[in-house]
C-alpha cells in the first residue's frame, strides 16, 4: 500500500472542534492558523481539557466549534448555536471573569510541535486493543493530518527522521518526526458525534505508554492536500 493522506484538519481555537480541509498551507510554525487562539486567563494560563503549568481545564470546550470567517478571523459557535469573536463580553461571561479569546503572542498556543499525524492501522490497533468493531476514530486523537497504511504503528518508526508529503507537482511538503505523542484526557471527552469514553486513555496507557501518534515541525513549507504520497527518508 502507499502511503497516501486521507485527512486534514485545522483547530483554531486550542482545545474546541475545528473543522476537516480538503487542503491545508503549512508554513515554519505548523499548520497555518491551527492552535492559533486560545481563552486566556489573566493569569495567562490557556483554557484546555487539563490542568498543567501552562493549562487550566475548562468543562465541555470541545461542545464549541471554531473555524475561520472570510477575513481570517475565529468564530466560535457555542452549544447554542450562538456564536463568539473575539472581543464579545459574552466570553468572560461563559468562561469566567477576565477570560479573553486571545490570539497566540511570544508563547505559544501548541502543546509540543506545530503538526500532529496518525496512521490509520493505528487506529485500527487502538480499536483492536479497545475490543471494538471499528477502528479508533480519528477526531479522538485531533491530528492535522491521517495517513492511510497498513501496518500499525509505522508513522513511530519515523522518529528521529524526515518524511515528504506531496502529489509530485511540486515541492513537497518535508517534516522532521521528532517524537511519539503522549496522550492525555482529551482522548476520553465527548465531542459532537461521539460520546465520553474513559476506556481510550486506560487502554492507552496499558498498551502503548499512553501514546499515539507523532509531532512533526516543518522543515520545507509546502500546501498539503488531500490524496498527497508520503515516503520516509
Amino acid at each position: 500500500m502507499s502511503l497516501t493522506v486521507v485527512g486534514l484538519a485545522r483547530f483554531p481555537v486550542k482545545s474546541m472542534l475545528g473543522e476537516d480541509h480538503e487542503r491545508l498551507d503549512l508554513d515554519a510554525r505548523g499548520v497555518v492558523g491551527d492552535r492559533l487562539w486560545a481563552l486566556r486567563f489573566a493569569d495567562g494560563k490557556l483554557g484546555s481539557g487539563k490542568n498543567s503549568r501552562r493549562f487550566r481545564r475548562v468543562a465541555d470546550l470541545m461542545k464549541y466549534r471554531a473555524v475561520y470567517d472570510a477575513d481570517g478571523a475565529p468564530v466560535v459557535t457555542a452549544p447554542d448555536g450562538t456564536t463568539l469573536r473575539p472581543g464579545d463580553p459574552r466570553v468572560p461571561e461563559l468562561f469566567g471573569e477576565g477570560v479573553e479569546l486571545a490570539r497566540e503572542g511570544e508563547a505559544g498556543h501548541q502543546d509540543a510541535a506545530g503538526v500532529s499525524l496518525v496512521g490509520t492501522a493505528s487506529l485500527r490497533a487502538i480499536g483492536d486493543l479497545l475490543g471494538d468493531a471499528d477502528p479508533l476514530d480519528a477526531r479522538r486523537l485531533r491530528k492535522n493530518i491521517v495517513v492511510e497504511t497498513d501496518e500499525p504503528w509505522i508513522e513511530e518508526s519515523w522518529v528521529g527522521g524526515e518524511i515528504t508529503l506531496g502529489d509530485g507537482s511540486g515541492e513537497p511538503l518535508r517534516l522532521r518526526v521528532d517524537a511519539r505523542v503522549k496522550r492525555c484526557v482529551m482522548v476520553t471527552q465527548a465531542q459532537h458525534g461521539l460520546p465520553a469514553d474513559e476506556r481510550v486513555l486506560k487502554t492507552l496507557a496499558e498498551a502503548r505508554g499512553m501514546c499515539a501518534g507523532v509531532y512533526a515541525e516543518v522543515l520545507t513549507p509546502a500546501p498539503l492536500a488531500l490524496g498527497a504520497k508520503v515516503a520516509a527518508r
